[in-house]
């Protein structure tokens, strides 16, 4: 072992600084390319989230091995405001894979899941990655679900429905948002001082009444949906389509062509509704529950 792979060191932060985002960015190309593999990190969401957040953050959510002065692996912790649960995602430089890097990372994360009381964890691996799969299922994962990335066909003309309204969601939704989120995903923040993100959510009115969410957050040249559901008793109206196409037409007033979702694959409907509405899969993520508090050894 040369003298640069003994110098070895772990870095843990609160946030991702731009030179994290950076470095991270550039591994997580590396590894893409050379596995051909998809990595949902969450980084510019981690990034924008320090710079427009007005409160300190107290635990510890980054991850950073390195060896030298370069970044071999990289872990994280994203909550998306929700304290009861964490997703975790992560990986190695394919020059340092096989030496225990990663799992050392692993041990770090969740001791620091412990820390944070988590109710829920949930470590996510490429469909297509036999060693994250491999990975998980060693450590304890047990499957949970899988989450297909979808993406407009481009050529696909949009519908006009009338039929509901979108509006930009206020500081006074941000309760609203929170029981339809308890409703449609399972999260147990529904308190009037949830930190549950309101922007960039939309409310989708029928009548004057709302009836559901979507939020949509927009990039350089791309937008990404994410958060939409309808409630339970106005669904099967066409509402949900509806929905989703007067986003699209948002979207196109915007000018952003390269539009894309996330989409649990159990929930048949919805996979339906978007295939309908001109969206094609593009990659699946699956999703495993992990007990950090039940003794799971290691079995490779």
């Amino acid at each position: 072992m040369s003298e640069k792979e003994l110098n070895q060191t772990i870095k843990v932060k609160r946030y991702i600084s731009e030179k994290d985002y950076k470095q991270v960015t550039a591994l997580s190309e590396t590894v893409k390319s050379t596995d051909n593999v998809n990595l949902k990190l969450e980084l510019d969401y981690k990034l924008n989230k320090h710079k427009n957040s007005d409160v300190e953050i107290d635990d510890m959510n980054e991850f950073f091995y390195y060896v030298g002065d370069e970044l071999a692996a990289y872990m994280g912790i994203s909550s998306f405001g929700d304290k009861t649960k964490g997703e975790i995602n992560g990986m190695v430089h394919p020059d340092f894979r096989r030496r225990g890097i990663f799992k050392k990372l692993f041990q770090i994360t969740m001791n620091e899941c412990k820390n944070k009381s988590f109710k829920k964890i949930l470590l996510l691996s490429d469909g297509e990655s036999n060693s994250g799969i491999e990975f998980i299922k060693a450590v304890g994962g047990e499957y949970d679900f899988s989450e297909y990335r979808m993406k407009l066909n481009q050529k696909v003309k949009l519908e006009s429905i009338d039929t509901v309204h979108l509006r930009k969601a206020e500081k006074t939704d941000r309760e609203e948002i929170a029981k339809q989120n308890s409703v449609y995903f399972g999260d147990e923040t529904v308190e009037e001082e949830t930190t549950v993100e309101f922007e960039p959510a939309y409310m989708v009115e029928f009548a004057g009444q709302i009836i559901g969410k979507i939020h949509i957050d927009f990039d350089e040249d791309s937008a990404f949906i994410f958060g939409f559901g309808i409630l339970p008793e106005f669904r099967r109206k066409g509402y949900g389509k509806a929905a989703l196409m007067a986003a699209l037409k948002l979207i196109e007033k915007q000018n952003k062509h390269d539009v894309q979702l996330d989409v649990e694959c159990k929930n048949s409907n919805a996979l339906n509704l978007y295939t309908a509405c001109g969206f094609e899969k593009k990659s699946v993520m699956n999703y495993y529950k992990y007990d950090v508090f039940r003794d799971n050894t290691f079995r490779k």
